[in-house]
């Protein structure tokens, strides 16, 4: 009887060990597998990224034959799509924005709602707050406050770049004082409640507040969605370098 058994244990053993060898073959494939997918999902969207970068370059360049709005609106559109396509952003990162907001602008520097958004995606998103200051300079010098009700916005926007990522409080307060002005040219109750808001923040500007700390919240917000090695780099450094300044001021008050 045990000499049954054990000639059945036996014969089960090779299968034994072909079932754990095959069991190894298929997991060592299927992380293979999804290296590769990983992979070749990356190379589509830099390639693709690719395309539209070339495609914006393009719409540069091509007559619009006096359609300029309806350049602009498209335009739009495809940055909208460009922006809400959230795996490829979350694998190439969003550095056409920038591209988006210039060519924009120079089809139709009235398009205030598109500026609204663009602000944002492109100092969050793009990390490119800079960018997005002389951008907004070169809408609002083709514009007046009466081109839309919410036109006031692109300066508070400004403002509100120039205090979180330069800490530039003088010149971000110009920017919510010409807000609160242009607001008031709305001639309704809103109006005056915007301007009210921004004449806040002015005074406040005024004193010279110390925005380092918040300069650091707004900047180490930005990194997280920045794909490329260098742009985070750059900001990191400026990150450490707000750090720094803000330890040695406590040092001093400290002292002090």
């Amino acid at each position: 009887m045990l000499s049954k058994i054990n000639q059945r244990k036996a014969k089960l053993l090779p299968c034994l060990i072909l079932s754990i060898c095959t069991i190894g073959i298929i997991k060592l494939q299927s992380k293979h597998y999804s290296k590769y997918n990983n992979q070749t999902l990356l190379v589509n969207h830099i390639n693709k990224e690719f395309d539209q970068k070339q495609a914006i370059n393009l719409q540069k360049v091509v007559p619009s034959f006096g359609f300029d709005n309806l350049r602009a609106d498209w335009l739009y559109l495809n940055y909208i799509q460009y922006l809400g396509d959230k795996e490829a952003r979350n694998q190439t990162g969003y550095s056409l924005i920038p591209d988006y907001f210039e060519t924009i602008i120079q089809y139709d520097p009235h398009f205030t709602e598109a500026y609204l958004a663009l602000a944002t995606a492109n100092s969050f998103y793009a990390g490119k707050p800079e960018k997005t200051i002389a951008l907004m300079d070169r809408v609002l010098e083709l514009i007046s406050p009466e081109v839309h009700p919410e036109v006031s916005y692109l300066w508070t926007h400004k403002g509100l770049d120039e205090l979180l990522y330069l800490g530039d409080t003088q010149a971000a307060r110009k920017s919510y004082l010409t807000a609160a002005q242009w607001a008031r040219k709305r001639g309704d109750k809103l109006g005056k409640k915007i301007a009210q808001k921004n004449l806040k923040t002015a005074r406040f500007l005024a004193t010279n507040p110390d925005t380092r700390e918040a300069q650091i919240l707004a900047w180490s917000m930005i990194l997280p969605k920045l794909k490329d090695e260098q742009d985070r780099q750059v900001i990191m450094n400026k990150i450490q370098a707000l750090k720094s300044e803000l330890a040695v001021a406590n040092r001093e008050d400290q002292n002090n």
